[in-house]
């Protein structure tokens, strides 16, 4: 079998002209996102604040929201796309409108949270300090998807995903934080995620335009073009070094600090001395662990340190400090997120339980609705021997179908009637509809009807309380 169909397949499956808008289009809707008006900028500072009150009071759901209708993404995309066509003008024209929402954006947040009462640091913002290898992946990945989808006929949802994917106004909110408390640590880690997200976003934006078949701007004179040319690709390349740089060293601070804290986990965390706080450092290579309980000693210290190189943290500088009289401001700040990181996510845990109580309780009150509700068997069978004698048992009972994601929980009432002789097709759909009148008419009514024998016996009631049935003597 040749490979040639196979490959003529994948490409048509994969090109990414097939269902692409006209560059005009494309055109138009580039420009209408950059632009910046009275409109734009009123939108821009009602997500900043509602971004703001969803950091301050630690809500996701909120967050998420203030990214939906954030107008940031038009901007970092006009960057890259003016980058990939060669339009200096919609080049300077993002980076104006870039310029001036990251301006307003932090004057905003940092006025609110000076204004609010509530000065901690929840989750959410300890989660916008420091950027990790993911940060840089979801914003390379995002930006790719964004432009493809900017590029399409019909968009779908791209757009909004990649504005909550990216995450671009939780980290200028976080940032406004650190600078209205003072907190230069947070203010400088929140503009650093910013930073690497509008950066990969618009780098992305860039490399996928330049495969799409999009004119390029034309100039007049030769030598105008190829020194724009030349300059937009100086820009391009300077913007893409530094962010290999900072994918790297995220890289590499990732790494560190994920051996690091496995070895502190197998190697110092297990003789009878408990962890108090533990701190990483990527830059200086350095290790500085806090312990309560047990003194180790000098031996066994160093056997930890030599344990370093099974765990690639041969150059590591490992620092032991034993007792609480060794602690410091940076252990303080350190426990507190770890306390506020382990609140969190025990609180998620409580409210999952919380959530699947209340599901067996609704679950517990709908049947014992249905059951109080259910008139008795016996007085439904004196009531249907009236209008049909041929009636001689009658029996209810109850299915319940639990919920599941995408069903509502449900009942289905079974009425087993046993006749003298067969029941003639109305007559049934009479009965069925009687019956779910009776019962109360919320729940459907399946009819299951028989002929009675000779030595068919009484139906009695279950113990158990889930089926009720009645039957006329003989």
């Amino acid at each position: 079998m040749s490979i040639y169909p196979l490959l003529r397949l994948l490409r048509q499956r994969f090109s990414m002209a097939h269902d692409m808008a006209s560059p005009q289009e494309i055109q138009a809707d580039v420009e209408n996102g950059i632009a910046f008006g009275s409109a734009n900028l009123w939108v821009l500072v009602f997500a900043i604040l509602i971004a703001s009150v969803g950091l301050n009071v630690n809500s996701a759901a909120v967050v998420i929201g203030a990214m939906l209708i954030s107008p940031l993404m038009g901007p970092i995309v006009g960057i890259g796309y003016g980058a990939a066509t060669m339009e200096v003008e919609l080049i300077k024209r993002g980076l104006k409108s870039l310029l001036t929402a990251t301006v307003i954006s932090l004057g905003v947040s940092a006025t609110y949270f000076f204004l609010t009462p509530l000065t901690d640091a929840g989750t959410e913002l300890l989660a916008r300090t420091a950027p990790s290898t993911w940060d840089v992946l979801i914003a390379l990945f995002g930006g790719a998807a964004g432009a493809v989808g900017t590029t399409r006929c019909e968009r779908g949802n791209v757009i909004p995903g990649v504005a909550i994917a990216t995450a671009l106004m939780p980290p200028i909110c976080t940032a406004g934080y650190g600078l209205a408390t003072a907190q230069w640590d947070f203010m400088i880690g929140a503009l650093y995620l910013f930073s690497i997200n509008t950066v990969f976003i618009s780098l992305a934006t860039f490399l996928v335009i330049r495969i799409l078949p999009l004119p390029q701007h034309a100039f007049v004179d030769k030598q105008q073009a190829r020194r724009v040319k030349l300059a937009i690709w100086g820009v391009a390349v300077l913007t893409a070094v530094p962010s290999v740089y900072l994918a790297v060293g995220i890289v590499r601070k990732t790494t560190f600090e994920h051996n690091a804290a496995q070895f502190v986990e197998e190697q110092i965390d297990t003789d009878g001395a408990a962890v108090i706080t533990s701190r990483f450092d990527a830059q200086t290579n350095t290790i500085n662990v806090l312990l309560a309980g047990q003194q180790l000693s000098v031996r066994r210290l160093d056997s930890i340190q030599a344990q370093l190189a099974a765990y690639k943290l041969a150059g590591a500088h490992l620092t032991v400090r034993q007792g609480i009289a060794q602690l410091d401001s940076a252990d303080i700040q350190a426990f507190r997120n770890g306390l506020l990181s382990d609140a969190a996510r025990r609180s998620q845990q409580v409210l999952a339980r919380y959530d699947e109580r209340f599901s067996q309780l609704q679950r517990m009150m709908r049947r014992r609705s249905i059951a109080d509700s259910m008139p008795a068997a016996s007085a439904l069978l004196r009531e249907a021997r009236v209008w049909n004698p041929a009636v001689r048992q009658l029996a209810l009972n109850r299915l319940v179908r639990p919920a599941t994601d995408s069903l509502l929980a449900d009942t289905t009432v079974v009425a087993s009637v046993t006749s003298y002789r067969p029941l003639s097709a109305p007559e049934k759909v009479r009965l069925a509809d009687w019956l779910q009148q009776r019962t109360g008419g919320r729940w459907a009514v399946r009819l299951l009807a028989d002929v009675a024998t000779p030595t068919a016996k009484k139906i009695r009631p279950a113990k158990n309380g889930l089926a009720r049935g009645a039957s006329q003597p003989d």
